[in-house]
């Protein structure tokens, strides 16, 4: 558990609940808007202080808290403790005190601060333990190896690394040109997301076809990519289903048939065996829409350059993976962003699956159940991991069965 450094507030109440919002005690002018499952059967919560979703004003706070379960579900918690100079990240309070601004904090895990004003940033600083950064490290250079193998026009791009320290846990990246595919979904028009949709479904064909390793010609990549299998796949569900179900974040009846569905879609992901029916490519592994840049003018043809952010859990997986992941991710802003938005998020996917048919994306090779699998691991994590955001009943459609196969 981790000691703060900074002592708790005097007793909180209760906060009011926006869409999204955890009910649960804060310090005045504290809303909660993340929690994760932490050690010792913790929550580890980040939320905002006089601060918009932009992360323009105010500040992040980080705290973690002892979850006050009743009849297995989440009413509310104590021992609220908040985080301010985390201690498992060291060199977090040199870079706030040398004028970086905190825009995200995971307490004992990660943080990511801005530095320069919002909207011209000169970097950003990723913090996490020694070993997660050389990770990251690793994983940026191999796969930056393999991309530049392949030689395709639409090949994504990757942040550059101004500096490192993986000592002290600190990866410093430069700004990406670009709006984010969340952004666009949540403002743009039909035609403005079909053709960023475009051009991220051929970025990812190009991913997907690139080599499974660097030619011997290639300067050293470091560490080859991992295999990530079915299994392991099947592995982060049923664990997330499992965390979700003992910190009391899943109603009971949604609960039940969650761990139904989920413990079904990771029988199929295991049966697929080792490498499942298709070669592995190269994937990010985590991608949703706010993991992707498109770069250019806009409009209905002017995004050019796609580039893929945090790809630090890149490994050598199923072709249908990083797609099932975005259009679960998909589904998600669908139902986030509600009927209002419903053309945008239906003509990104379209846009996507053109890029993908025009690129040549290994999935198509596939059976379209394949997909649909990923898909559906896809979009019961995502029910499980917003369930800690307090959305688990405005996702509940995102846990129905599904027609897939393996």
């Amino acid at each position: 558990m981790l000691t703060p450094t900074a002592p708790p507030t005097a007793p909180v109440a209760a906060t009011a609940a926006g869409p999204g919002d955890l009910a649960l005690p804060a310090p005045p002018g504290v809303r909660w808007r993340r929690a994760w499952p932490g050690k010792d059967g913790r929550l580890v919560l980040e939320g905002l202080e006089g601060l918009d979703d932009l992360g323009t004003a105010g500040r992040v706070v980080a705290a973690t808290a002892r979850p006050v379960l009743r009849d297995g579900r989440l009413v509310g918690a104590d021992d609220l403790a908040v985080v301010d100079d985390d201690p498992r990240l060291p060199a977090l309070a040199a870079l706030r005190a040398g004028g970086a601004t905190l825009t995200a904090h995971r307490a004992g895990k990660r943080a990511v601060l801005r530095e320069g004003p919002p909207g011209a940033p000169r970097a950003f600083a990723k913090v996490a333990g020694s070993r997660a950064t050389r990770t990251a490290l690793d994983r940026l250079a191999a796969l930056r190896a393999l991309l530049a193998a392949s030689g395709a026009p639409a090949r994504p791009r990757l942040v550059d690394v101004l500096d490192a320290d993986p000592g002290a846990g600190v990866l410093r990246l430069a700004p990406a040109p670009g709006r984010d595919l969340t952004s666009l979904l949540a403002r743009a028009g039909a035609g403005e997301c079909r053709a960023a949709g475009r051009a991220t479904g051929r970025a990812l064909a190009a991913l997907a076809t690139a080599p499974t390793t660097a030619p011997a010609t290639a300067p050293a990549a470091g560490p080859a990519l991992p295999v990530h299998t079915g299994a392991d796949e099947a592995a982060v569900l049923t664990r997330w289903v499992a965390d979700a179900r003992a910190h009391g974040v899943l109603p009971g009846d949604l609960a039940a048939a969650l761990e139904r569905a989920a413990d079904d879609v990771a029988a199929a992901l295991r049966a697929a065996g080792p490498e499942g029916p298709a070669p592995l490519v190269p994937a990010h592994r985590d991608l949703h829409d706010g993991q992707v840049l498109v770069d250019g003018t806009g409009g209905t043809a002017g995004w050019g350059r796609v580039t893929l952010l945090d790809v630090d859990t890149a490994a050598l997986a199923d072709p249908c993976l990083d797609a099932g992941n975005l259009l679960a991710h998909l589904d998600l802003a669908r139902l986030l962003l509600g009927p209002a938005r419903a053309a945008a998020v239906d003509a990104l996917e379209d846009g996507l699956r053109a890029g993908w048919a025009e690129a040549g994306h290994p999935l198509l090779a596939a059976a379209p159940e394949r997909l649909e699998l990923h898909r559906a691991a896809a979009r019961l994590r995502v029910v499980a991991v917003h369930a800690f955001r307090g959305r688990a009943r405005l996702l509940a459609p995102l846990a129905r069965p599904a027609q897939w196969g393996a």
